[in-house]
């Protein structure tokens, strides 16, 4: 199952409509008040984050305590394994996806 959410941009002219915007090569993460990395093909997004030393909130590594919710504010994230805890809106629980595509994401405070 894939999660996506996009911002469209529009061209400077209505005739030639819509620009999309194509990803290409090696998906970029950026994630509030850290930097932005590259994926380097980790199992999930919560090991990305874990690689380039981002406190990340998580508990279970699997999908069932909700700890690790992010919310997704672009992008595209695909699903690694199944989650039972349900997510509202644009959250996504970084121990069970990996992105797609360039992807922002943002971690919660609390």
């Amino acid at each position: 199952m894939k999660w996506q959410m996009t911002t469209s941009t529009t061209s400077t002219s209505e005739a030639e409509g819509p620009k999309e915007q194509v990803m290409s090569g090696i998906p970029r993460i950026k994630v509030n008040h850290y930097s932005t990395f590259f994926y380097q093909y980790e199992f999930s997004l919560l090991d990305a984050l874990e690689a380039q030393e981002i406190p990340a909130p998580y508990n279970c590594r699997g999908g069932y305590c909700g700890c690790c919710r992010v919310r997704l504010i672009e992008g595209e994230v695909e699903e690694v394994q199944d989650a039972l805890y349900d997510t509202v809106g644009d959250e996504i629980l970084a121990c069970c996806m990996k992105p797609v595509s360039h992807v922002e994401i943002e971690i919660p405070e609390d």
